[in-house]
Formats: structure tokens, C-alpha cells, sequence
């Protein structure tokens, strides 16, 4: 709009000026005069528009470099979400994995317990009280609560081992226990090949030497020697 105005205004000018001068007198102006007066004429329209074409180009470039910003900024913003949603996808699937492996060996443990007390109780090793309260003691997290009576009882007697081995012979319930905690603490510690530590604190907790009790009972009951008489284990 300013440039049309000012053109406007010039050729308003030029017209005045012409007007003033004749058209007799402009059209006896040598040919080189006539034409310096048109160059001078037209020359500040033709620059006026010219500055006029640059600027618009430039606020046009300035646009067009604005736009491609925004574009590269949402390309960059897209990137940055294409690549945080697999991640977030992983992430989730990993604390799935995590939550279930720890519900899996919360059931392994239980299930440890479970067999321990059922040994315990048909060997005559755990009281109904003190069933009860290892029960209290694994629900508060202590895992070991059910074999720490055998241990306890092994180490006045360090022959349990094979004691339990005669015993369990003749109480098919309490073999298949005997069984079950041996073949379950194999599998759980099986889960744990790949956390060193974790597989190191369960073999040398009281799972791991219960498990090592439990298994040299469950060999000496599968191999009985001949020249022993088999007795109880004593309460």
C-alpha cells in the first residue's frame, strides 16, 4: 500500500510537471532530452518497485524459513515420540516380566514353606504352635521360618538327614513333600542363574542349606542301607 501510494503520488507529480511544461515543448525536446526525461521519470518508480520485490522477497524467505522451523521442530517432536514410545512399550513389558517373575517365586516360596511344614508335621519336627507361629514369621517375610526348625534340630542331632530318609520311607505323605520341596527349590534357584547374588544369598541362606538337609534325606530315603534298622525320628 506505501508503494502504490507513493507511486501514485510521482506519477501525480510527473503529470503536474508535464502539464506545467506544454505538450508543445515536450514534444520539441530533442530526442536524447525526451529520452533522459523518461529515464528520470521512470527510474524512481522502476527502484521504488524494485526495493519493493526485495523486501517482499525477504519477508517471504523469513516466512518460508519460519515455516521450515516449525516443520523441523514438529519432525524433530515426532522423532523424539517415535522413539520414546518404543521405549516406554519396553519398559512396560520389563516391569510386567519383573512383577511376574516376583509373583512367581512369591509362589515358589510359599509353596517351599507349604512342603516344609507338611514334613515337619508328619516327622513330629513341628508342634501345631509352632506351625502356627512359622506361618506368622513367613507371612511377615521371613522365608526361612519353616526350615530354620530343621536346622535348629540338626544341629542337635547331625544325623537328621538320614533319620528323616528312614522316616519318610514309611509316610508316603510326608515323601512326596520331602520331594516336592527338593524338586521346587531346584526350579526356583534355576530362575535365579542369571542374578549371581541373588542365587548366591538363596544357596547359603536357610532355603539353600534346608534344601541341602532336605536332599540328603530324600538320597538316603531312595537308598536305604540294608544293615540298619529303620526307626523314628525322635520329637
Amino acid at each position: 500500500m506505501i508503494v502504490v501510494a507513493l507511486s501514485t503520488a510521482w506519477v501525480v507529480f510527473v503529470l503536474a510537471y508535464l502539464a506545467r511544461i506544454g505538450m508543445s515543448a515536450l514534444m520539441a525536446l530533442p530526442i536524447a532530452d525526451l529520452a533522459s526525461l523518461l529515464v528520470a521519470i521512470s527510474t524512481p518508480l522502476l527502484g521504488l518497485w524494485l526495493v519493493s520485490g526485495v523486501m517482499g522477497q525477504r519477508g517471504e524467505l523469513a516466512d518460508l524459513r519460519k515455516r521450515l522451523g516449525e516443520m523441523t521442530s514438529q519432525s524433530r517432536h515426532i522423532l523424539q515420540q517415535a522413539e520414546v514410545q518404543p521405549r516406554a512399550m519396553l519398559e512396560m513389558e520389563a516391569q510386567f516380566r519383573r512383577g511376574l517373575a516376583a509373583d512367581t517365586r512369591r509362589l515358589a516360596l510359599q509353596d517351599l514353606a507349604s512342603q516344609a511344614a507338611v514334613v515337619g508335621e508328619r516327622l513330629g519336627i513341628l508342634k501345631p504352635d509352632t506351625i502356627d507361629i512359622a506361618w506368622a514369621r513367613f507371612g511377615s517375610g521371613d522365608t526361612g521360618a519353616f526350615v530354620q526348625s530343621f536346622l535348629n534340630y540338626a544341629g542337635e542331632h547331625p544325623d537328621l538327614a538320614e533319620r528323616m530318609g528312614e522316616a519318610v520311607v514309611r509316610d508316603l505323605t510326608a515323601r512326596a513333600a520331602l520331594a516336592g520341596f527338593v524338586r521346587r527349590y531346584e526350579r526356583l534357584a534355576g530362575t535365579m542363574s542369571d542374578d549371581k547374588l541373588a542365587l548366591e544369598t538363596l544357596d547359603e541362606g536357610p532355603l539353600g542349606r534346608g534344601y541341602q538337609l532336605f536332599k540328603a534325606a530324600e538320597a538316603h530315603a531312595l537308598n536305604p542301607p540294608s544293615d540298619e534298622a529303620v526307626s523314628d525320628t525322635p520329637t
